[in-house]
């Protein structure tokens, strides 16, 4: 059964309330909670990215799930580190899990963003039955990002971002969003993102590139659906991942929660919607 948070253990300003949830290896992973009814959605940010990056869900569906964010560590207001010293799409994974315990979550949709698609597979892997639903927003089909890349490739993608960080985040970020993204967010995303740890940055970059999707991808039994960018579907190398249901989205980039959440916030209603798996 799930649980209600105890007042003691929350910080809340209006309609949000935030805890602290330790990971298994003593990270710290700060969590921001909307709603207090319904089944709990949980929404995992992309690389370098946080909490910030569901603001537009967060007050939208908190009349009828409870909403959660979480800042991953190395990302957001985390600590640049993580105890272990390590990263890994697994570890991630745990954390998600850790967060979901934490709430006595037994009734969860996962929805991963970018790389907080494959943390998203990982966390479901280990909520098994607990977990009723996978959403991935523009993840999951991309082959540049979710098969194992060799280690040449790896060094070199690293390289990229090592001698600029900054300029580099910022200029991919350019590519990546719609043409009809406001530039305001645009900048927003891209100094966001560069204002994480260069150097965790990178060794989660090096993480997510060593990661391959389709051996896990087969032990997956949870149903999966991708909100992806139309855009990117058509500039990029997808792999065909067997029983997922792909939705394309005009009119945005990699970023469609925020590129235009109305229609995104549509769609994402329609699919939290839907029967759970018998």
């Amino acid at each position: 059964m799930s649980r209600t948070l105890s007042a003691d253990r929350l910080s809340a300003t209006g309609k949000f309330a935030s805890i602290v949830v330790t990971a298994d290896d003593g990270a710290s992973i700060p969590v921001t909670v909307s709603g207090d009814a319904g089944p709990f959605v949980i929404l995992v940010h992309g690389w370098s990215c946080g909490q910030a990056f569901w603001r537009e869900q967060m007050t939208a569906f908190a009349g009828a799930y409870r909403m959660v964010t979480l800042d991953l560590p190395g990302h957001g207001s985390a600590a640049p580190q993580r105890p272990s010293g390590r990263w890994s799409m697994g570890e991630f994974g745990a954390d998600v899990v850790a967060v979901a315990d934490d709430l006595g979550a037994e009734d969860v949709v996962l929805v991963g963003h970018s790389m907080g698609g494959a943390v998203a597979i990982e966390a479901a892997l280990r909520l098994r039955s607990r977990c009723r639903l996978l959403v991935g927003v523009d993840t999951f089909t991309e082959a540049a990002f979710y098969t194992a890349r060799p280690a040449d490739e790896i060094r070199a993608r690293r390289a990229a971002f090592e001698g600029d960080f900054s300029g580099t985040m910022e200029g991919m970020i350019g590519a990546i969003t719609g043409a009809a993204a406001d530039q305001g967010l645009v900048r927003w995303i891209g100094e966001a993102m560069a204002a994480n740890d260069s150097n965790a940055a990178l060794g989660v970059l090096e993480a997510l590139l060593a990661w391959d999707i389709a051996p896990r991808w087969r032990e997956l039994t949870t149903p999966a659906v991708a909100l992806n960018s139309a855009m990117l579907a058509r500039r990029n190398e997808l792999i065909d991942l067997e029983g997922l249901d792909v939705v394309l989205m005009e009119g945005v980039g990699h970023f469609p929660m925020l590129e235009d959440p109305s229609a995104f916030n549509a769609l994402l209603a329609d699919v939290l919607a839907r029967p759970a798996a018998g």
